[in-house]
């Protein structure tokens, strides 16, 4: 017999400036409170399908909990004016003590949700609401202004935040525009039509001037965020708090994921500095072969069935943990290694006691040429190079090498979605990419951690950027990307001391490609491409050392880039090789 679930809508939640939020609440019809677990969201407590990205809140009000779904302030059904992040913090507070107080609640709180869902826990939890027990933040990183929601290694991600803003954010805003009369409908239909005009939108130039969001007042703060103005007016970054979270948390990411480095920093580092024993013992990671919203199957590669969400039973893994954390229930929770992660190549699942893996043997694979790494390419290996001639191509930022998959968030190709372990022979036949591959390997070999490489690279520009990405080709020659790093030249030495690049002079890069798990199986390879673009989610650097949004069409420059692997500049990646 099934038990009778209780949805109350438009739920009033008020908040500590009067500012008043909605929330749809789903709750077993109950003799005694029950656990609550809070979900915050931007996107809409009515839409469903969203809803279920994060938690099924009937198979959760099936187990004993009250769920409730609430629009963040200035969202939908909400009060207040949006801005992202910034009243996270204290919002939640409120929220996790107004659900608390309610006499249908027990007063043990939890909360759950992906990507911003994610954010505005981890911003709650620094505020250390008393009655909030434990979290589950998915697919979001560790803070909100550099290399997360706008750049990545110091390049704008101009076709993300775009994409994100036209699909999720401005129409909402635009609707409440309409409401208010401010604007007429026309303003929504071009907001709705510019979802699937993100390439074209991108290659507006001078970016500070796109006149989607110049005439229309949605999304303001983009044009905060690509001023780089003072992280002083960015909400608190969540890798600065650590130390005040006192939650246990289970942190959920994907390898194709472009919050992946920060989701493995909040794990690695609460787990050092939390704010108690049982936060820093209580820290969970789960790592899948999964994009952004937890998909794992593409056109190209399917991973099994065992790699969704839905083989994995993502949901019963998440009300299993709410149970121990929420009700007490000695369910094993905490007796499990404290990290599962989906190893690709062989696509099965392993418990691992740490991460990284202990038993990790960092080795240096160098690149490898005479001079001539187009068409079948150079070389890849763990022999250091010795007089070896460099290898150079012309980055044209008029015709830049496209995105293709990886971890990303574009619209695009056949499906729709441009995201994942996607072939990269279409890009590695342009003439702007180089391609170092090894020998057909005879054994398998793991590469499980996290993955850096050295570039050392000349450029006869004032700013550029160099991207490296890692591949595993298969016996059909198909390319599949597993990892990919940029760096901007003029921040080689950290976001906070850029200084432009002096002519033809070569620099040792530093580029971080975050972290994968592959076997590369017999019969495959390894391959490392080098190039400088990837469009339209990262903005064409437009060679002049101009800053950020200024440079038109006409003030787009070629640039010569080299890139040196020999024995004095032995241009490498360090790969975790995990012993078999």
């Amino acid at each position: 017999m099934s038990m009778r679930i209780i949805l109350e809508k438009d739920v009033e939640i008020p908040l500590r400036d009067g500012t008043v939020t909605r929330a749809n609440v789903y709750r077993p019809e109950a003799d005694a409170p029950v656990p609550a677990i809070l979900v915050r969201t931007p996107y809409s407590k009515d839409l469903l399908f969203a809803q279920t990205f994060s938690l099924d809140p009937v198979r959760a009000a099936e187990s004993g909990f009250a769920v409730v779904f609430q629009d963040t302030r200035g969202r939908y059904e909400s009060d207040g004016d949006f801005h992202p992040y910034r009243y996270e913090a204290e919002d939640g507070y409120d929220s996790v003590e107004w659900v608390a107080g309610q006499d249908w609640c027990d007063g043990s709180i939890g909360m759950s949700g992906l990507s911003y869902l994610g954010a505005a826990q981890w911003l709650a939890a620094i505020e250390k609401p008393p009655h909030l027990k434990t979290i589950v933040p998915i697919t979001i990183g560790s803070q909100h202004y550099m290399d997360m929601m706008s750049y990545k290694g110091g390049a704008f991600k101009v076709g993300y935040l775009l994409f994100w803003m036209t699909a999720f954010v401005a129409p909402d805003v635009a609707m409440r525009r309409v409401r208010e009369g401010k604007t007429d409908e026309g303003e929504v239909m071009r907001i709705f039509e510019s979802i699937d005009q993100v390439d074209e939108l991108s290659r507006h130039l001078p970016l500070s001037t796109l006149p989607l969001l110049k005439e229309n007042p949605v999304a303001d703060f983009y044009f905060e965020w690509m001023r780089r103005e003072s992280e002083d007016s960015q909400p608190a970054a969540i890798r600065e708090h650590y130390s005040q979270i006192e939650v246990p948390a289970l942190i959920v990411g994907g390898w194709y994921d472009y919050f992946l480095d920060g989701t493995l920093e909040n794990f690695t580092r609460m787990q050092k500095e939390g704010a108690t024993e049982g936060a820093r013992g209580g820290q969970r990671l789960l790592i899948g072969p999964w994009d952004h919203i937890l998909g794992s199957v593409s056109s190209e590669y399917d991973f099994g069935v065992f790699a969704s969400t839905l083989g994995a039973d993502f949901v019963g893994l998440q009300l299993q943990h709410f149970a121990h954390h929420l009700k007490g229930e000695p369910n094993g929770v905490d007796e499990a290694p404290p990290v599962r992660i989906f190893v690709m190549g062989e696509n099965a699942w392993r418990d691992e006691n740490e991460w990284p893996l202990a038993r990790t043997e960092y080795v240096r694979w160098f690149l490898h040429s005479d001079g001539a790494a187009k068409g079948e390419g150079g070389g890849f290996s763990p022999d250091e190079p010795g007089e070896e001639a460099a290898d150079a191509y012309l980055y044209d930022p008029r015709d830049p090498a496209p995105t293709v998959g990886g971890a990303i968030g574009l619209p695009g190709l056949v499906q729709g979605v441009n995201v994942g372990p996607r072939d990269q022979r279409p890009v590695e036949k342009r003439p702007d990419v180089l391609i170092y591959t090894s020998a057909v390997l005879e054994e398998p070999l793991e590469v499980t951690g996290p993955l850096t490489a050295t570039l050392y690279a000349a450029s006869n520009a004032r700013d550029t950027d160099f991207i490296v990405r890692l591949c595993d080709v298969y016996p059909d020659g198909a390319s599949r990307i597993l990892a990919e790093g940029v760096i901007r030249a003029r921040y080689r030495e950290g976001y906070d001391q850029p200084s432009l690049i002096q002519l033809g002079e070569v620099y040792a890069y530093e580029i971080d490609l975050v972290a994968t798990s592959n076997v590369f199986r017999p019969g495959h390879s390894i391959r490392v491409d080098v190039t400088s673009s990837s469009f339209p989610y990262l903005d064409r650097n437009p060679n002049t050392g101009n800053p950020l949004g200024e440079d038109g069409p006409e003030d787009l420059q070629p640039a010569v880039q080299t890139v040196f692997h020999d024995a004095a500049r032995p241009s490498h990646l360090v790969l975790p090789v995990i012993p078999r």
